[in-house]
């Protein structure tokens, strides 16, 4: 049975191709789409968890866009005056405030680390993001020659790092976030600064603005629950010249674009089901029409209801499986894709699923499609299970 099967595929090779690509177009789109979706949701949801803050405080001037800057890697060489975290802290609302310091972009005297890697000092008595990884390996803070390195940073020699002609212990590896974190190498303030100081091409800012000991670049914010975020907002501004990125318009501008285009690629993913699907069913409902002079042939000669069956489920069977895997095979080059233009031009946060999730993906994927394959090809089945040999033979169809 399985050798009439291939040849009647064969034979309608033109119809069963047809198909076969719908089903790969929809199962590759739909495969992509949850793919990338699951991992900018993870990466929202780990961002909120990881960096935690409300707002976030930068010097004023920079033309950054906000979600860059939180979820980027950018970074920028410009200072505040320390006293900004003083009199953010005092403000009504304000439950906790954490400063930190950037350094110029870091290349490994041994090899390049990359050009969106940076160097952040941190305050280890205010802050609540490295802290965590810390107590981890039952430290307080970091000494002089210590860093905690993000996810994506890579190293070549073990527990060690070379940077800017200074050797430093990795005293931790952070977790994935899929924000800045990431590339980020935290180190103390004190280290932090230490290596500004070293940059010449940085003289002519401390010239202007002071010594880097006097200086921070941002500054985390936690508000309460109750308070009004527009108007810290509004009172952080009035502390100097300072520009703030609320956390959480910036994500939920991030949300909104992405649930436009879901809505937009997921819209065109399930015409492009609906009609592959219809055309599966299609297909064989009018097999009982097409062939059922085959079908008397087959009962003539003494093959039963259930070969018939057999025969028209099979094909279903194997029209939606090979659809499947195609489309699973043209899905992952579209998801791997997407994640190289992600890599490039990415401003949100983003983890990518789990191999498990993409397996489970993919199973259900071919599971729904062999399922929905072997029901379109249930009703033609029942009709041949109803044919006359000697009628069908003589008259050709039915009536």
């Amino acid at each position: 049975m399985t050798f009439l099967i291939w040849k009647s595929l064969l034979h309608r090779k033109l119809q069963a191709l047809s198909i076969i690509i719908a089903i790969a177009i929809s199962i590759a789109i739909i495969f992509c789409i949850t793919a990338l979706y699951k991992g900018i949701h993870s990466g929202m949801e780990i961002s909120r968890q990881r960096m935690g803050a409300d707002i976030v405080i930068i010097p004023g001037g920079l033309t950054i866009e906000p979600s860059l800057y939180l979820f980027g890697g950018a970074i920028a060489n410009t200072y505040m005056p320390k006293d900004t975290l003083d009199a953010v802290r005092s403000i009504p609302g304000v439950t906790t405030a954490t400063p930190q310091f950037f350094t110029n972009t870091l290349t490994a005297d041994c090899h390049d680390i990359g050009t969106n890697n940076r160097m952040l000092g941190y305050d280890p008595a205010s802050d609540w993001i490295v802290g965590p990884w810390l107590k981890k390996i039952h430290k307080n803070e970091l000494s002089a020659d210590e860093v905690i390195l993000g996810a994506k940073i890579p190293t070549w020699v073990k527990n060690k790092i070379a940077i800017l002609g200074k050797w430093y212990n990795i005293v931790a590896i952070a977790e994935e976030t899929g924000t800045t974190l990431d590339y980020s190498l935290f180190v103390s303030m004190d280290e932090a600064r230490r290596v500004v100081s070293a940059n010449k091409q940085l003289k002519p800012v401390w010239e202007k603005q002071g010594p880097p000991e006097g200086l921070i670049s941002a500054v985390l914010v936690k508000v309460s629950d109750t308070a009004n975020v527009n108007e810290i907002v509004s009172t952080i501004q009035q502390v100097g010249y300072v520009q703030t990125i609320v956390a959480a318009e910036v994500k939920k501008r991030i949300n909104d674009q992405f649930a436009v285009l879901l809505l937009l690629l997921g819209g065109a993913a399930a015409l492009t089901a609906i009609a592959s699907l219809f055309q599966l069913f299609s297909r064989f409902y009018t097999l009982t029409w097409d062939r059922q002079a085959e079908w008397g042939l087959y009962l003539a000669i003494g093959a039963s209801v259930r070969d018939i069956t057999y025969i028209i489920v099979g094909e279903a069977i194997f029209i939606t499986l090979a659809g499947g895997l195609t489309g699973l095979i043209l899905g992952e080059a579209l998801y791997q894709t997407g994640l190289i233009v992600l890599a490039a031009y990415q401003s949100f946060p983003f983890i990518a699923p789990s191999w498990f999730f993409l397996t489970l993906l993919s199973l259900t994927l071919t599971g729904v499609y062999m399922l929905m394959g072997a029901l379109a090809a249930w009703l033609p089945s029942y009709r041949g299970r109803q044919i006359d040999p000697s009628t069908t033979m003589t008259r050709g169809e039915f009536d």
